[in-house]
């Protein structure tokens, strides 16, 4: 696969996607959508280290400089850059992160996309032949030792017509690979390309049979087929002697004459037929499962009965199988920007300091109320604990649950002041629970 996908091809490929993904509504549609899927305002760091006052001051500072990290400023978060994450895969196939700093130690972030790591247009080397890294192979910006691991990557200059190696030490290339002798990252959209480009040119056409049938307004037939002229000068006046069919233009539609008995009919269409409906569904569809995406997401009340959970299975899947993939190369950023802040002096780094993770978005669902039920049902059976729901849902269990401890005892603290039992400000209890006993009746107990 890396000789195959010469430099050319790579470039062609990621130029159509782009071009596809900007041009075509529908795929950028599906694009966005996925990617606000696998954000699901989630993405909180968690620190798994069983030091407390670690785990509290760099959650804390993760949030508190999470707009400051990204060196083009605070509208580029270090949560919310997932959603351009996650299109860059689809779009571009990779993306490249430089690990950098400022003059004062402070850890920052370098976007890279894909078209900024590669060779100058003038240079058809595939040994690089100058420099730290001389005698290597190199291809479409990236260089390899012999083992065919990736050591450093080729930069292009803004302007296009300089570069310089970075070493894979500073540099995260995300990518999702199909194979194992892969290189650069193949977009998502690149296997139904050729079908999106055949529908939009189907689509193109049958918008101009649709500008065709809303041009024409009415048809006459006539012994001619022709716009009779002379019958129009002479019967134009009207009155008793005008004939029984007068053409004139109309503001937004046109007349179509006809060779046949006289008479004056509306237009009408049957376009786009059901036929081709169902076509461009199906071209849809066999595009969308090669992004591993549903086109039910459109509309998903096409689905219905046990369809349902198939569906939602397989968008739960294709979401989850995206965050693993993000989540690996974002913990090594956040590795780094916890090295170096410890490095500034903001915390003391304890021996399991590289425990962590990031909360998950929440999952799909189509009926949110049936999925509900089903959860609550999961834990009273005891299938499931509430941390997995809470997980599920794109909260922090611990967080979530130590918010609704404080709640808890605020509502109990508003009822004793009110001087109401607490069960009246809400209850979790269902029709036959046994709600729990106070520490007065325990005591109490025989």
């Amino acid at each position: 696969m890396l000789d195959l996908m010469s430099r050319n091809k790579t470039l062609m490929l990621r130029n159509d996607a782009r071009y596809i993904n900007s041009s075509n509504s529908t795929v950028s549609g599906a694009v966005k959508q996925k990617a606000g899927k696998v954000y699901g305002e989630s993405w909180r760091f968690q620190s798994h280290s069983e030091d407390a006052e670690f785990v509290k001051a760099v959650e804390a500072d993760f949030e508190k400089i999470d707009a400051a990290i990204d060196i083009r400023g605070p509208q580029y978060s270090f949560r919310r850059n997932i959603k351009i994450e996650s299109k860059l895969l689809d779009i571009d196939g990779d993306f490249f992160v430089l690990l950098t700093e400022t003059k004062t130690g402070f850890p920052r972030l370098q976007y890279l996309e894909a078209h900024r790591i590669g060779c100058l247009p003038c240079d058809n080397e595939d040994v690089v032949e100058a420099g730290t890294y001389r005698g290597l192979n190199i291809k479409n910006g990236i260089i390899y030792n012999e083992n065919g691991a990736e050591v450093a990557y080729r930069v292009i200059a803004e302007g296009g017509d300089d570069f310089r190696d970075i070493t894979a030490r500073d540099m995260i290339h995300v990518t999702d690979p199909d194979w194992f002798s892969q290189g650069r990252g193949i977009p998502s959209i690149a296997s139904g390309m050729l079908d999106w480009y055949d529908l939009a040119e189907v689509k193109d056409y049958e918008k101009i049979s649709q500008k065709v049938s809303s041009a024409l307004t009415l048809i006459e037939k006539n012994e001619t087929g022709k716009n009779d002229a002379a019958n129009r000068i002479i019967n134009g006046g009207g009155g008793a002697s005008a004939a029984p069919f007068q053409s004139e233009l109309m503001a937004g539609g046109t007349i179509r004459y006809l060779k046949n008995s006289g008479s004056l009919e509306a237009h009408e269409s049957s376009r786009p037929s059901d036929g081709f409906l169902k076509f461009s569904k199906m071209i849809e569809a066999a595009a969308f499962y090669g992004m591993k995406w549903r086109r039910e997401m459109l509309d998903s009340s096409a689905v219905g009965g046990a369809g349902v959970r198939a569906f939602q299975r397989d968008i739960n899947d294709s979401i989850n199988e995206r965050v693993e993939v993000l989540a690996f190369f974002k913990k090594r950023m956040a590795l780094y920007i916890i090295a170096k802040r410890a490095k500034q002096g903001i915390y003391t780094l304890p021996d399991d300091w590289m425990k962590c993770s990031f909360t998950k978005p929440r999952e799909f669902t189509v009926d949110d109320g049936q999925s509900r039920k089903a959860d609550r049902d999961d834990v009273r059976a005891g299938l499931a604990s509430p941390n997995d729901i809470l997980s599920r849902r794109g909260h922090d269990p611990i967080e979530f649950t130590r918010k609704h401890a404080a709640f808890l005892v605020e509502r109990d603290a508003i009822a004793e002041a009110a001087g109401i039992d607490p069960m009246r400000l809400g209850t979790s209890l269902l029709p036959g629970d046994i709600p729990p006993e106070s520490d007065d009746n325990e005591n109490n107990a025989t």
